[in-house]
């Protein structure tokens, strides 16, 4: 996550807006107080939100809010124009009814990037309140934010920026522990085993993995890991491993002016062409190109 925003608004009936799609980017509403319905672009079933639910979209879609089903929306653009919203303070819109108060806000991805275990997310995460008192580290960490937007004390925005990371990842650890199905990728955290194995090669991307190696981690045959690995990843284990020295690669040359060769030893490769071929193939375009792709941007 490279970046996220908040705001807090105050909605009044009646009142609809329409948040439009936006690549690389997860949104999230909370509800603080009152109601309102949600309906996911693509999704056939409208969500209805009350005190202390939570919803997140993790491809950010296209979504309407609004105090009913029927109330006509406006396009958020035109409600921040309307309203003259700069930014600080709550957003303030409505007719003048029934209250409505939310937390919203999302993530920023790098929009050169991809990872399974977001691509694999659903298209939308709810959690009602009473789904959150199972998990209690989400209700007490909502329940702050919830609280901090209210009172909106110097140091607030920073306080929620950090929570909302830890709701982020507490959404998707209720998930796994709610889905009675594997869920691609996901579902590799969740299995001891391979979870180990997964730590290890975020920990030591550059060391010279074999699948035995690997296998041996999580005490399982060659045989039996690389198919548990594969059948939950959706990758083989090798492949894995190149992906996340690729990302990371992908990363340094960004971030560090180490050259293509340096990059090339710190991530496993014994040669800065055996590096660019592999980087080319995952990012359709060589390593020094993406480096002088991302300074311009």
């Amino acid at each position: 996550m490279q970046s996220s925003l908040y705001f807090r608004t105050e909605m009044s009936a009646p009142w609809g807006v329409a948040v439009p799609a936006k690549g690389k980017v997860a949104r999230f509403h909370i509800a603080i107080r009152g109601q309102c319905w949600l309906r996911v672009e693509g999704e056939n079933k409208p969500l209805f939100l009350a005190n202390g639910d939570l919803v997140i979209i993790p491809h950010g879609a296209a979504h309407v809010m609004g105090d009913t089903q029927e109330t006509a929306a406006k396009p958020l653009g035109d409600v921040l124009s309307e309203t003259q919203y700069t930014g600080e303070g709550p957003l303030v819109y409505g007719g003048g009814g029934a209250g409505c108060t939310l937390v919203c806000g999302e993530f920023a991805f790098d929009e050169r990037e991809t990872h399974p275990l977001l691509d694999n997310l659903p298209s939308v995460l709810s959690i009602t309140a009473d789904q959150g008192h199972h998990a209690k580290w989400l209700d007490a960490v909502m329940g702050f934010v919830a609280h901090e937007a209210a009172q909106m004390r110097p140091g607030a925005h920073a306080i929620i920026h950090r929570l909302s990371d830890i709701i982020f990842i507490q959404a998707i650890r209720l998930l796994l522990d709610s889905s009675p199905h594997n869920i691609p990728f996901l579902s590799a955290f969740a299995d001891n085993r391979i979870s180990m194995v997964l730590s290890r090669i975020h920990a030591e991307p550059q060391h010279k993995w074999s699948v035995e190696s690997l296998g041996q981690i999580a005490n399982m045959s060659r045989s039996a890991f690389s198919n548990r690995f594969s059948e939950l990843t959706q990758m083989s284990p090798l492949q894995y491993v190149m992906f996340i020295r690729l990302n990371r690669a992908s990363r340094l040359l960004i971030e560090s002016d180490y050259s293509l060769g340096q990059i090339a030893e710190l991530i496993g490769y014994q040669s800065e062409a055996a590096f660019s071929l592999a980087f080319s193939k995952q990012f359709d375009c060589r390593p020094g190109e993406y480096r002088k792709r991302a300074s311009t941007q």
